[in-house]
């Protein structure tokens, strides 16, 4: 497959890629840069899908996601974050001097929000596969295992279609990438299956700190 010719949709898992370049490759992914990054390494890109989950109240991020939309070219996925409570962690030691036991508090009660961005990418990736007459192209950018059975549902539904990771690379601190997504790359056909480093591109797609904002290409 000629993947600058083929139609390609692109799938991007905001939050873990965004995290893991900063946590992994110490830099801050723009967003604007990415864009205009991918569009011009495939040219027959079809969608270049932002996926984010979003607080209702949070009027910021959805003025953001406007300007993504209209501004730049995303289509934009977001879920509204639910919040769960994690009840605190108890953990029973024995007294060194009566013997008695003891329950003792290790972690406090937390609350979590979470949006189920990765179901949301994968139910959107598979209909995307089963509705395509002819082999596409697919990029998915994240660094999360729960990727590697859809990816694998992918390639059977449409066993000519290419899948492509963008992902950060194995580190020794701070490792983001799955081993999961890893082990792909053993299981399955290497011209149907890519595991790239989004650090080989960080010149052209991180965030700059010098000389104003970033602009868009017209």
């Amino acid at each position: 497959m000629n993947l600058r010719e083929a139609k390609t949709y692109i799938y991007i898992d905001v939050s873990n890629i965004r995290h893991a370049c900063l946590w992994s490759c110490g830099f801050v992914l723009d967003f604007i840069k990415l864009y205009n990054y991918l569009k011009e390494k495939y040219p027959n890109v079809q969608e270049i899908r932002y996926y984010e989950g979003i607080s209702s109240s949070d009027s910021k991020k959805m003025e953001h996601f406007r300007f993504l939309s209209e501004k730049v070219g995303y289509k934009i996925c977001s879920l509204s974050r639910k919040s769960y409570i994690e009840p605190p962690k108890y953990e029973k030691y024995r007294c060194a001097n009566c013997g008695s036991l003891n329950n003792i508090k290790v972690l406090s009660k937390n609350v979590k929000l979470k949006s189920n961005i990765d179901v949301y990418l994968t139910s959107d990736l598979l209909e995307c596969v089963a509705r395509s007459k002819d082999p596409i192209n697919i990029i998915i950018l994240s660094c999360d295992g729960d990727y590697a059975e859809a990816i694998k549902a992918t390639l059977r539904l449409s066993p000519d279609s290419c899948v492509t990771v963008l992902a950060t690379p194995v580190t020794e601190i701070n490792n983001c990438l799955s081993v999961r997504l890893k082990q792909l790359s053993r299981e399955l056909d290497r011209s149907n299956y890519k595991l790239s480093n989004i650090n080989n591109i960080r010149d052209y797609v991180a965030q700059s700190f010098e000389g104003g904002k970033n602009k868009l290409k017209k």
